[in-house]
């Protein structure tokens, strides 16, 4: 399988970085930066010569892998068998490992490695990825660019798009997408890695990090996403790098090298190229360096920050022109998700409706109490709950059955109850103890990741799926709870703690709502394609023998007229499923902003021989009698409830 090499690369890297580090963690934080930065270049520079092809991206990764052994090599000569023994010989005394610390990496290997078989067993079929995380990485394909091509769902073309760069480069070299959803399994096993040394930085002691370890693993949303292509867990896992070099860089107070700099700039830029919620978890930890800078250098922090800015928005530039050219700004098109109207009692609103994704239970009265509780504050501070200005989904509650203790499994809207709990008792346990409160920058750390939530909740509209974006907020409060619950006099409570977590966490791992294990439908029983359509089953029928139709016909170009929830991506699955010619296709009669592409090279000289038609509420009551796309008319040549194909 040719997909390995991308991961020689970064094995590669990985050992190069690892000859001059005592610990392997920080190598791997350090590689994969590395890593992530020149699949950005590759992906950018063959993009613009239109050359995102198998052979182009084969031969980048190749050439990549054959300097870089080279560079290995010439290292490790230098390097003597004694500098190498006494190295590992000095780290090796450091390390006892208890059989609870043992046990404890046993429970995070499992956890982590069945969540891993989900991966690779169950396909792509998280609601988003069918509406564009997958379907842009597509029309990349078909296109050999990521430039912009119209399209009826514009969040395919400007939202970021780094993971997607990942998935286009792992199902170009592999032929499918077999592998798409071990990006987010990776950023998983990445964050739980990088907790661990935050949790060092702060300074906790081996069982402080593995707490914090065990704490990440155990997140529910965090269990249900790391098999899916969503991206939270990968933007959460830029943010940790991101916090992990600004801490060690402060504690080292080697402000000025290169490396540091350039390792604080790339996972910046890579966190913000991944999705636009990075802004807000990436700017408390900039702000708190920003001002060490300046109490340390004074004027002179002006050149860092520059350097840092710099490499940013290198790192993101090509995204930014593509959406300027497009969309006259360089975030994309303006979206419904701002908040309309500010205030301190609307503030105070949302972070009420945040917090209450994360305490719904499977007893329906406690739900109801605390729906009941949120309405009376908001009637106290004079904001209507449902107030359109601040809110993306039309109302609000409290979700049932989807905390730790349930087994729902939602990917988009699971809570985490016990860690909610857990972050407000250790808080109270921080504020109370004054030793704990004088280690190393914890008070800072604290106020940093605090404040990421309060940005978050002061910026963006409250809806029902607000919990996944809340993943990297959970993921940056874990080093905290690892430490706190190592400094417990009573570490039986600390260990009851802990196991309690990875036990509450095991119907996350096997139930999950859309890939489960067990289950009557479970993923080993049911067949790939019917997985693609977990979320909307009912398509199935309609989209299978909409296909097998314009398979009959030869139909080779095809056109989509489809609404802004398109779900196409499991159309590109069934078009190119038995095709042994390439099938091309293409949104028409685009409406929106991206129409101004339809009339230019390529897109202009698109002629379809079939056009599916997807059925909207109002459609479904009037079938439309035909479909007129530049000279020509198409008539219904097959039709169901949910979707029509129509031919010249």
């Amino acid at each position: 399988m040719l997909i390995i090499l991308p991961l020689i690369c970064f094995i590669i890297i990985f050992l190069i970085i690892n000859k001059n580090s005592l610990d392997w963690r920080e190598s791997l934080i350090s590689a994969s930066t590395y890593w992530g930065v020149l699949l950005t270049v590759i992906t950018e520079l063959l993009s613009f010569f239109k050359l995102i092809t198998f052979s182009w991206i084969l031969v980048n990764w190749g050439l990549i892998c054959l300097i870089l052994i080279y560079i290995y090599l010439r290292l490790n000569c230098q390097i003597t068998q004694t500098s190498k023994q006494n190295k590992f010989s000095e780290v090796k005394k450091n390390i006892k490992i208890s059989s609870l610390i043992k046990l404890l990496l046993f429970s995070v290997g499992f956890i982590v490695g069945t969540v891993g078989l989900i991966c690779i067993i169950a396909p792509p079929n998280n609601w988003d990825s069918m509406d564009y995380h997958m379907s842009r990485v597509a029309y990349w394909i078909q296109n050999h660019s990521v430039a912009h091509y119209p399209t009826s769902y514009t969040p395919q073309l400007y939202q970021n798009p780094w993971s997607e760069f990942v998935f286009l480069h792992f199902q170009i070299l592999s032929g499918g997408d077999y592998f798409a959803n071990l990006v987010q399994w990776l950023s998983m096993i990445g964050c739980i890695i990088g907790v661990s040394l935050i949790a060092k930085e702060l300074g906790g002691d081996l069982r402080g990090q593995i707490f914090s370890a065990v704490v990440t693993v155990t997140i529910p949303m965090g269990i249900l996403q790391a098999s899916s292509t969503q991206n939270d867990y990968v933007v959460a896992y830029w943010v940790v790098a991101l916090t992990y070099y600004l801490l060690s860089t402060i504690q080292s107070e080697k402000i000025n090298t290169w490396t540091n700099l350039f390792n604080i700039g790339s996972s910046t830029g890579l966190a913000i190229l991944t999705k636009g919620t990075a802004y807000f978890y990436v700017f408390p930890f900039l702000a708190w360096f920003g001002l060490y800078q300046i109490k340390r250098l004074r004027w002179q922090a002006w050149r860092t920050a520059l350097i840092v800015v710099s490499i940013y928005l290198l790192i993101n530039i090509g995204h930014y022109l593509r959406n300027y050219n497009l969309f006259a700004s360089p975030l994309g098109e303006p979206g419904e998700y701002s908040n309309e109207v500010y205030g301190i009692n609307i503030f105070i609103s949302n972070i009420l409706r945040n917090i209450a994704l994360h305490i719904g239970t499977p007893i329906g009265l406690w739900n109801g109490i605390a729906n009941k509780i949120i309405q009376i504050i908001h009637i106290s501070i004079g904001v209507d709950i449902n107030d359109p200005r601040i809110t993306f989904s039309k109302i609000f509650f409290v979700p049932g059955g989807w905390s730790t203790i349930g087994i729902t499994g939602n990917e988009n809207s699971a809570g985490n109850l016990v860690h909610l709990v857990l972050i407000i008792i250790c808080v109270i346990i921080f504020i109370d103890r004054k030793y704990i409160r004088k280690q190393s920058y914890i008070s800072d750390y604290l106020i940093a990741t605090i404040s990421t939530f309060l940005l978050f909740c002061y910026f963006v509209k409250w809806q029902a799926w607000n919990s996944r974006l809340h993943l990297p907020v959970f993921v940056l409060f874990s080093p905290f709870i690892g430490i706190i619950l190592s400094k417990f006099k009573k570490q039986k409570i600390a260990i009851f703690i802990i196991i309690f977590l990875l036990i509450s966490s095991l119907p996350w791992v096997f139930c999950n709502r859309y890939r489960p294990i067990l289950d009557s439908n479970n993923i080993f029983q049911i067949s790939r394609v019917e997985q693609y359509f977990s979320n909307r089953p009912y398509l199935k029928v309609s989209y299978t023998r909409g296909v097998e139709f314009l398979n009959s016909q030869k139909c080779l170009n095809i056109g989509l007229s489809m609404g802004k929830d398109p779900w196409e991506y499991p159309l590109w699955v069934l078009l190119q499923q038995n095709n042994q010619q390439k099938v091309k296709i293409q949104h028409i009669n685009v409406t929106n902003i991206s129409a101004v592409l339809e009339k230019k090279y390529p897109y202009q000289e698109f002629d379809p021989c079939g056009i599916i038609s997807m059925e909207t509420k109002k459609s479904k009551q009037k079938k439309r009698e035909k479909i007129n796309f530049k000279d020509n008319i198409y008539v219904p040549g097959w039709d169901s409830p949910d979707m029509s194909v129509f031919i010249k």
